[in-house]
């Protein structure tokens, strides 16, 4: 079995070299056969989790970003920063 930890996503790249071409690979090699676990977003579960967490993280971005330019306007001018 094989699986790519670091991939949230599968691309047609990924499952193109990993699971053909290293599958290919391996069993030229003499392995019985390889089998590639796919990654998270073949869950619909996940990509919901995924979509969820981004938007209650980006919920009022605009308007804290608003305010903390606002609050950092003067000690930029203080320290020259901003002219």
């Amino acid at each position: 079995d094989v699986v790519c930890p670091g991939f949230s996503t599968d691309c047609l790249e990924t499952i193109e070299e990993i699971a053909m071409q290293n599958a290919e690979f391996f069993t030229e090699a003499g392995g019985q056969s390889l089998n590639y676990i796919p990654a998270l977003n073949a869950n619909d579960a996940h990509v919901q989790f995924l979509s969820e967490l981004a938007s209650n993280h980006i919920a009022g971005w605009s308007e804290a970003l608003t305010t903390t330019n606002h609050q950092l306007a003067p000690h930029a001018a203080e320290t020259g920063a901003v002219k």
